[in-house]
């Protein structure tokens, strides 16, 4: 953005000498018109870019909803809206409002219900499945055949955040979205625990794809 602001601010003069004395000098419209990307640059790029900007994926990041889900174009620019207010005096308005809440949302993403994550590289299967299970494990649900390995890695991914002693309440929303989402997508019903239900999905499927 700062490179951005450098060249606008050459790419201006020059074409202020070249307009200048004709009507199309216009330089006050002229600087609008060239800033623009740059006041829209973080709501057009978390639009588009699934929750991210160019800086957040070099940084491995990404805008999501506090349970976990995919952010809406309205949290994307109630995010945008209220960050000058969170960048007020050197961005201390936001950072306080991070410290105090506890979750590393400033002031834009209590609106918007939204946080930053942290984005894990890619990982084979073979490194996010569970350990084999044992020859005469039974299986509770045969419907897993329905899940793919993709599916199961993002399953995994949230049954591993209970090692990392996640905040607790994010962390059963989560859980409790993951469940619903399995159930459907699986077309069962259960009363299992959601980490329970969870670590048998996993399991079942690991011994159901390690026999064919």
């Amino acid at each position: 953005m700062v490179g951005y602001l450098i060249i606008i601010v050459f790419l201006y003069i020059w074409l202020s000498s070249l307009t200048e004395g004709t009507d199309l000098h216009h330089p006050v419209a002229s600087f609008i018109i060239l800033f623009l990307p740059v006041f829209f640059y973080n709501l057009l790029c978390e639009t588009f870019l699934n929750g991210q900007s160019f800086g957040k994926k070099i940084m491995k990041m990404r805008v999501v909803k506090i349970d976990g889900a995919q952010a809406s174009f309205g949290s994307y620019f109630l995010r945008w809206i209220l960050a000058p207010i969170d960048f007020f005096f050197y961005g201390s308005v936001g950072l306080v409002t991070m410290l105090i809440n506890g979750r590393g949302q400033r002031l834009g993403d209590l609106a918007a219900h939204t946080t930053v994550i942290k984005l894990k590289t890619q990982t084979k299967l073979e490194d996010t499945i569970l350990a084999s299970t044992p020859v005469d494990y039974e299986v509770q649900f045969y419907e897993v055949k329905q899940l793919n390995d993709k599916d199961i890695s993002i399953v995994k991914e949230v049954f591993d955040l209970n090692n990392k002693k996640p905040d607790l309440v994010v962390y059963i929303s989560i859980l409790n979205k993951t469940k619903q989402t399995l159930e459907k997508k699986m077309g069962v019903q259960t009363d299992l625990p959601p980490l329970n239900f969870i670590d048998t999905v996993l399991k079942d499927y690991n011994h159901l794809m390690g026999t064919e």
